[in-house]
């Protein structure tokens, strides 16, 4: 299973849990079938923490996934399909670019007192 397809599947796990824990709240449904306030309310925090925990869980993996396959296509990018605007050698060969002392024009600097 691909990285970004089980991000996928957690955030959809930890949506449908979040889904299930409001409409159990709304409904006033009591999974714990026990009068208690309190053991009710614990039960719905673990499940909202659950819900919260694979939704992070999930935009974490896929966000790992995407960083990876970027990686993954920049390095299988060859060097001669590089951006548009990057700089470019020319395709001249390189001894044309030689600097001749005599054709070089004299760059001294006089000296500042």
């Amino acid at each position: 299973m691909k990285t970004g397809r089980f991000g996928g599947l957690l955030l959809a796990a930890g949506a449908a849990v979040g889904v299930a824990a409001v409409v159990g709240l709304v409904t006033g449904f009591e999974p714990s079938r026990l009068p208690a306030a309190l053991i009710d309310i614990a039960v719905y925090k673990l499940t909202f923490a659950a819900a919260a925990g694979l939704l992070a869980s999930g935009a974490i993996v896929r966000r790992y996934a995407k960083r990876n396959e970027q990686q993954i296509e920049s390095h299988e990018r060859p060097l001669s399909q590089g951006r548009a605007d990057a700089p470019r050698l020319p395709d001249a060969p390189a001894r044309d670019f030689v600097a001749k002392p005599e054709e070089s024009p004299d760059l001294r600097v006089p000296r500042q007192r």
